[in-house]
């Protein structure tokens, strides 16, 4: 499972990724790099922008810059991710200009066979693969997904930036006292609308995220040093040991199904 926050190493220059699996338990997160998901087989529920969706084979999901996206599991599944940076989006910028894939792109899954066999063989060939022969492999895959689903003016996404705002606020103050009431006040939201937004596009509540985030950064810092673990939690803003295992078990416990 990805952690849920801003993913900074998926901008670095250059950074491009070709995945595949059967378990994609990804919750909240976000960059500045594109990422695009392609259902080989089963189901996978697939929320982007606060909208959630159910995709079945030959179906694909596209995430553009700074949208919050998070998967679940559904039935079988089995998936291919491709993370691009912007070194590698040069080229289809130069000729669709502002426009961008749909979000959900379901309609035309029969037509997508030859992408997928694409995907299949050059994840079986990719730590063979230069920078040059990723960077043409990039090329190739979004103009054979350019060729079914033509791309369309993109839209603003106002409240995705918004999130990814407070994703990242969230993340470099995780240590503080943080609220629900402070951090919707901090952007100039009412605590229930905020929590409402929150919510829809991060499919959990703020609490839970704040807790989700400081139990990240505790057990990197057992990882990192010697550490106590009262010393851990408390730098990373628990007030106690309780507060750092309550938050460690919510997370267990709400952790999608595979």
């Amino acid at each position: 499972m990805k952690p849920d926050f801003y993913e900074q190493n998926a901008d670095d220059f250059g950074y491009i990724t070709l995945l595949h699996g059967h378990d994609n338990r990804t919750s909240a997160h976000f960059h500045n790099s594109i990422e695009i998901l392609f259902v080989a087989e089963g189901e996978f529920t697939v929320r982007g922008n606060g909208e959630e969706r159910i995709l079945i084979r030959g179906d694909i999901f596209f995430a553009d810059n700074f949208v919050t996206h998070l998967y679940k599991n559904g039935k079988d599944p089995e998936y291919y991710v491709m993370v691009i940076s912007d070194m590698y989006m040069n080229n289809f910028r130069a000729v669709y200009k502002n426009n961008a894939f749909p979000m959900f792109m379901a309609e035309k899954r029969e037509q997508t066979a030859p992408l997928f066999a694409a995907l299949q063989k050059a994840y079986a060939e990719w730590n063979e693969y230069n920078t040059l022969m990723k960077h043409g492999f990039a090329d190739t895959i979004l103009g054979m997904l350019a060729r079914i689903y033509p791309p369309q003016p993109a839209k603003p996404h106002k409240e995705s930036l918004f999130i990814a705002d407070v994703l990242r606020y969230i993340d470099s103050r995780f240590a503080e006292e943080l609220s629900l009431v402070s951090v919707a006040a901090h952007f100039g939201y009412s605590p229930n609308y905020f929590s409402m937004l929150f919510h829809r596009y991060t499919d959990m509540n703020f609490r839970e995220y704040l807790g989700r985030v400081r139990v990240r950064e505790t057990n990197a810092l057992l990882r990192g040093g010697d550490i106590s673990l009262a010393k851990a939690a408390s730098l990373c803003g628990f007030v106690s040991l309780n507060t750092y295992y309550r938050a460690l078990k919510n997370q267990t416990e709400t952790q999608p199904e595979s």
